[in-house]
């Protein structure tokens, strides 16, 4: 059955692989790739040094950073679902483990991440696969010495895996935690010391890769106060829970869909309760995985639609107990079936076939529409051509080589006043004389005011287009908006 899902889920994902980096962080990867130096965003600090040696490795076959990342996530998406399959195996039996291997692989933003350049279908391997293991540590064993070797193994993946994601050194701590204080003290002292080392060899690795040990700490301490001033509620007060818990709700929302209803039930449901209150280390052990990543994720930061795969495995499982519990407190068993299945094909239609965010036509949008843009805007004159962004601003410097681009942090920016640039002067075409075209690239960005034209690419991304004099100016507002003072 384990490998069955696994080839399941590669041949679901590979058809919707992306073939240009997805986001700003995509190209930050890739030139880490080429150089590694969080300092300078190679990629952004603390670098998640495992995680670029292994796409270094596989582009030394690949010859593609994008290939090589697209690769990772589609193995890590795959992998996902079987641990997910062989933890709940364990936690309760072989009915919910199928069903919470299904709930994940059609999940909607799982689905489309594993096609993408991205590395949040790793996180959710790694956050079960060290879940499965520290479980094992907690299942009785004949001896002693084996529960104890069981935490050894289980540390020593967990101080692998803060390598390649760092945030799983808060994430799973409760975990160790858990597991640890019901171990001999000898055992959980070797254990801590494990993850000790195994962490320190990454953190040392990434300080000599970065040129020093102080040069690699400040880059880390830089990315923090930059997380913590725009986001967290250490730097913005309790203003900071609500919009947290706004993109937190919003990122679940689109990538649980109608698991959610199930999700509820196995909460609130008196019979999953009775079920679950059986078992009080399982129901301790659930809570400690699900609720210390959204804890995190409240109070300092959720930035993007994968940070949520900390939980989803999680939420998976309970969505499946959800769903065991809702036929039976209906008291109609055969339902069971048509519940699953009506879930399924809920969230696997609304990738396949809606128009919705990070649906399968979005992400392919996107994709074939940076090419389209990049090629319509080759016809434009270097010299008299703007390209405004925000949110996308590194990944247009990265395809964009033929006009200048302005780009600036929506979440940073008050409102300002951007004159507009001279670009590439030439004898026949000095700066003072010429028109300029504005482009806005980002679809985010609000077009405000007369004079602008919508030009549609034909996979449906779009570009706004204004000629303006070049004594014009531009108006930012609200960060997105962009209004032509003449």
């Amino acid at each position: 059955m384990a490998l069955a899902l696994f080839g399941l889920a590669l041949l679901t994902r590979l058809p919707f692989a992306t073939t240009n980096l997805y986001a700003p962080d995509s190209v930050l990867y890739a030139r880490g790739m080429e150089l590694f130096d969080p300092f300078d965003q190679r990629p952004q600090p603390p670098g998640y040094l495992w995680y670029v040696l292994v796409l270094r490795a596989i582009d030394l076959v690949t010859h593609d950073p994008n290939r090589a990342m697209t690769i990772v996530s589609a193995l890590a998406g795959a992998a996902t679902i079987v641990l997910v399959y062989l933890l709940a195996a364990r936690l309760y039996d072989e009915r919910t483990a199928r069903v919470s291997a299904v709930f994940v692989l059609t999940a909607v933003t799982f689905w489309a991440y594993g096609g993408v350049a991205y590395p949040y279908t790793l996180l959710a391997a790694l956050t079960t696969i060290c879940a499965l293991l520290f479980w094992r540590a907690l299942e009785p064993a004949q001896t002693s010495s084996g529960r104890g070797m069981r935490l050894l193994l289980a540390s020593a993946v967990w101080g692998v895996a803060i390598g390649f994601r760092s945030d799983l050194a808060i994430f799973l701590a409760p975990l160790w935690l858990f597991a640890a204080t019901r171990a001999t003290l000898p055992t959980a002292g070797a254990s801590a010391a494990i993850v000790a080392a195994l962490v320190g060899v990454w953190v040392f690795a990434s300080a000599y890769a970065d040129g020093g040990l102080a040069r690699f700490l400040e880059a880390v301490q830089v990315q923090s106060k930059f997380v913590d001033d725009r986001y967290s509620v250490l730097g913005n007060g309790p203003i900071a829970i609500y919009r947290n818990l706004y993109e937190l709700g919003r990122f679940l929302g689109r990538g649980l869909y109608f698991l959610i209803p199930l999700v509820a039930v196995a909460v609130i449901s008196a019979e999953a309760r009775r079920i679950e209150l059986r078992d009080r280390v399982r129901t301790a052990f659930i809570a400690l995985w699900v609720l210390t990543p959204l804890a995190f994720y409240v109070f300092i930061h959720v930035g993007e639609y994968g940070y949520i795969f900390s939980v989803l495995p999680g939420l998976a499982i309970l969505a499946a107990r959800g769903a065991i519990a809702l036929a039976k407190g209906m008291r109609m068993p055969r339902t069971f079936k048509w519940i699953v299945a009506a879930t399924v094909l809920g969230n696997a239609t609304i990738f396949l076939l809606s128009d919705t965010p990070i649906s399968a036509r979005d992400i392919a949008r996107h994709d074939r529409g940076i090419d389209e843009k990049v090629a319509y805007l080759a016809s434009f004159a270097s010299e008299s051509t703007q390209v405004v962004t925000a949110y996308d601003g590194v990944l247009v410097d990265h395809y964009v080589h033929t006009a200048p681009v302005f780009r600036y942090d929506p979440a940073a920016s008050s409102d300002f006043t951007l004159p507009l640039a001279c670009g590439k002067v030439t004898q026949h075409r000095p700066c003072a004389d010429t028109d300029v075209e504005v482009v806005l690239w980002d679809d985010l960005l609000r077009a405000e005011g007369a004079g602008w034209q919508e030009v549609r690419m034909p996979h449906g991304a779009r570009l706004r287009i204004a000629r303006v004099p070049r004594s014009a100016s531009l108006r930012v507002s609200e960060g997105l908006g962009v209004e032509i003072v003449r």
